[in-house]
């Protein structure tokens, strides 16, 4: 009997642990929540134009919302109300509650860069355009970790040995963009003089399908890597988002 039992045991736990696993390996592989890189016939590349645009004009201290004790909500539409622009969490710990549509797509800025004659970087004042196209891809690729969750649910990650969706990288990449306009309000995120520049954007971009009716919490967090002149350890510098959404 208490071999039979085992055997019994044993054979309900190797169940589990096949369900278990074939439902982290559905989480991890199904990109039901991905809504590629043309939406309304404009690509990728065009929408983080946007995103830039509005980006750049929001403040860089946010203040808290006395309503809720959390962070002010600070979300973006493009003109035709396709796209919700959320903010990026480079350098910032941020927790806010917000309305959206049912009906638009939900822009992720993850690792994202913007390069004009008004960055710091030199490059950005020179007339030729891999110039810019370095300045704003230098900062981009030394990432340590990356994380995206929904409602739970990981849709896509990048940290020590876990790698969930990692296929997606290349999809959500903007680099080498055409020049486009910026232009700086005087009220600006980044304390650069008002005006309209030459700019070009990079980075990476996860576009989310819309949410459905109800409520919905997204977090996405990344771990940005700088390498610091006569130190053999790279400064690392967290950030992480947490939005809780009611969509209608």
């Amino acid at each position: 009997m208490p071999r039979i039992k085992a055997l019994i045991i044993s054979a309900f736990l190797s169940t589990v642990l096949f369900h278990n696993y074939f439902m982290l390996s559905l989480e991890a592989t199904s990109m039901d929540f991905f809504a590629g890189n043309i939406i309304a016939d404009k690509p990728l590349e065009e929408w983080a134009k946007e995103y830039w645009q509005w980006w750049v004009t929001v403040p860089e201290t946010i203040p808290k919302d006395p309503t809720t004790n959390l962070d002010e909500c600070f979300i973006a539409s493009d003109q035709a109300g396709v796209m919700v622009f959320l903010v990026d969490p480079y350098q910032i710990t941020y927790n806010a509650k917000c309305t959206i549509s049912s009906e638009r797509y939900i822009l992720v800025p993850l690792l994202v860069g913007e390069c004009d004659p008004t960055v710091p970087d030199p490059r950005g004042k020179s007339d030729n355009i891999e110039d810019k196209w370095a300045c704003a891809k230098d900062a981009n690729e030394i990432f340590k970790s990356w994380e995206v969750v929904l409602d739970g649910r990981v849709l896509f990650k990048n940290s020590g040995n876990t790698v969930v969706n990692q296929n997606l990288t290349e999809q959500i990449l903007v680099r080498n963009s055409s020049i486009f306009t910026i232009n700086i309000p005087d009220a600006n995120r980044f304390g650069a003089p008002a005006g309209s520049y030459p700019a070009v954007v990079d980075g990476y971009y996860l576009v989310l399908n819309p949410l459905s009716v109800g409520e919905h919490v997204l977090e996405y967090s990344i771990v940005h890597e700088i390498a610091v002149p006569g130190v053999g350890i790279p400064q690392q510098i967290p950030g992480k988002v947490t939005y809780s959404f009611t969509v209608v």
